[in-house]
């Protein structure tokens, strides 16, 4: 998995790892949501590493995923917005779904 995190994010995950009692024990997983023909939308969430699990570092934030979901994260971008409070996580070239039901548009 290849994150692109910058560091306002990192240090605003970093935060919030630090202030969970078991933060050296967590990571942050990317949780893939909807999607439309290649228009994901993302959530973080701070979550216990699973056995199994993928474990990657960006910045010194520990990352967790299924195997099944690398390919969405390989490539996603994660900014924090500090004036909105919210973090901005997308994929500027998402993999393509192979069950999309509208034409080829390229």
């Amino acid at each position: 998995m290849n994150i692109h995190i910058s560091t306002r994010a990192a240090a605003r995950l970093h935060a919030l790892l630090a202030a969970e009692e078991e933060g050296d024990t967590l990571a942050v997983r990317v949780v893939p949501l909807t999607s439309g023909c290649n228009t994901p939308s993302f959530a973080l969430e701070i979550t216990d590493i699973l056995p199994g699990y993928l474990l990657v570092e960006a910045l010194d934030v520990p990352f967790t995923a299924p195997q099944s979901e690398a390919g969405w994260l390989d490539g996603i971008v994660i900014e924090w917005d500090a004036q909105r409070d919210k973090f901005s996580v997308f994929h500027p070239n998402p993999p393509t779904l192979s069950n999309c039901p509208l034409p080829d548009c390229q």
